[in-house]
């Protein structure tokens, strides 16, 4: 009889316990972010309006552990974690390689930038390899990490014409991931318009090269 009664308590203040999380228990909200932003060119380089060339992006590729939904936060150099509930809309190699696409057509540096391969080849592809894109918590700030490698190649010969890595970290204002997002966001920006001017170079030099018609 005792038993029972010990039995009976026990499951009654289990079912309080599950009461007690339904009612005063919080539903954990999972986040979804993206990047984004509007290219905005330089009035000079619009000016000057597209070299005589065409390019095509190949689709960018990321180290392993960035390829995740999950945002990817480290507070030291030897360990990483990823978020549960703040996501990547989708993945930001994606995100990152239709940046690009944009951000090259809006400059005008190109006759044709494309992604898919065309009937007519192209003189260049530009290649794109994410190598961090995470949230770094140091002791005092957390900031935005981005490192990102271009590389232009002939597409006749495979050469190497230009290549290029842009490893860049920003403190963020304050020590939310929609912060982080915000600044990786800016520092590709940033990275898409160097990444403009350099190429710039390589294009006027290259066109310098082209043999001259009689």
């Amino acid at each position: 009889m005792k038993s029972r009664i010990l039995f009976a308590a026990a499951l009654g203040l289990a079912g309080m316990l599950v009461l007690t999380g339904c009612f005063f228990g919080r539903t954990v909200e999972t986040k979804y972010y993206a990047l984004d932003y509007i290219p905005t060119p330089k009035p000079e380089r619009l000016k000057k309006g597209p070299y005589p060339f065409a390019v095509r992006l190949r689709e960018p590729t990321m180290a392993e552990a960035y390829r995740r939904s999950q945002i990817v936060y480290r507070q030291s150099a030897y360990q990483m974690q990823f978020y549960a509930y703040h996501l990547w809309v989708t993945d930001p190699d994606r995100m990152i390689g239709d940046l690009l696409l944009k951000h090259l057509r809006a400059s005008r540096l190109f006759e044709n930038a494309s992604r898919s391969i065309e009937a007519t080849r192209p003189d260049f592809q530009l290649t794109t390899d994410v190598q961090a894109i995470e949230e770094y918590d140091g002791p005092n700030n957390w900031y935005a990490h981005l490192t990102i490698e271009y590389q232009l190649l002939d597409d006749s010969t495979g050469t190497v014409v230009w290549k290029q890595q842009y490893d860049l970290r920003k403190a963020v204002a304050a020590q939310e991931p929609v912060f982080v997002v915000r600044e990786l966001t800016a520092l590709l920006e940033s990275t898409n318009d160097q990444l403009v001017v350099e190429l710039e170079k390589v294009l006027q030099d290259q066109l310098a090269r082209r043999p001259r018609a009689r």
